[in-house]
């Protein structure tokens, strides 16, 4: 029979910090070719543990949607319910094979009595928050240039050439606007100049003209 190994009090670092979560993400990545070639599979399979290998998967499935991702409760009442098991007896007889390579990790900001990384699922994790991470900063990068340039066309339209011809001052209305959540036209444009050039205005929140 394999040696399944317990969870021990030998901590890592995790590389994800609390607060970094997959919530969001519909999908994540599976390594099936590792996955299909591993020992937990042959022997699970050998031992004719089928259920516990879905135990495990579930398990798995369940750690992408934790804080941080990737991760699992040290806690075997709060481990039971993501595993779908209401038995003890039976947990406690299945828990070293499902919790087959989990151990206790260190986590940055983590508030709470510890938790459970599996090195395997951690490099999934970590680089799909990357991923994301990505796709965030990419979307708004897009929003900032978008914005500037909508800007820089409002202040053509209104023949200030030598506002739009200064990408200082097209950026800091266009941040101003962005952060106001207001839409670019030209009453939010001059409230804009103003605001980045320190003279006071009240805006309408973008639905009528502006007002000092």
């Amino acid at each position: 029979m394999i040696e399944t190994p317990e969870i021990t009090a030998e901590y890592w670092t995790y590389p994800l910090r609390y607060g970094q979560t997959l919530s969001s993400n519909e999908w994540i990545e599976w390594k099936f070719h590792s996955f299909l070639t591993s020992r937990f599979v042959t022997y699970a399979v050998h031992e004719n543990r089928r259920a516990e290998a879905f135990t495990a998967v579930l398990l798995w499935s369940e750690s992408y949607r934790q804080d941080p991702a990737g991760t699992l409760p040290a806690d075997d009442v709060e481990l039971m319910a993501l595993a779908r098991v209401t038995s003890i007896e039976d947990w406690r007889e299945m828990r070293p094979r499902v919790l087959y390579g989990w151990k206790a990790c260190e986590i940055e900001d983590e508030p709470g009595a510890g938790r459970l990384g599996h090195r395997v699922i951690a490099k999934i994790a970590s680089d799909s928050y990357r991923r994301k991470a990505g796709r965030v900063q990419g979307r708004e990068a897009a929003a900032v240039s978008l914005a500037r340039h909508r800007v820089k066309k409002q202040l053509i339209a209104m023949k200030a050439q030598r506002q739009a011809d200064t990408p200082a001052v097209v950026d800091a209305v266009a941040a101003w606007l962005l952060e106001s959540g207001l839409r670019i036209d030209k009453d939010n444009v001059v409230a804009g100049l103003e605001a980045a050039a320190g003279v006071p205005r009240v805006v309408d929140g973008g639905f009528g003209r502006a007002s000092r």
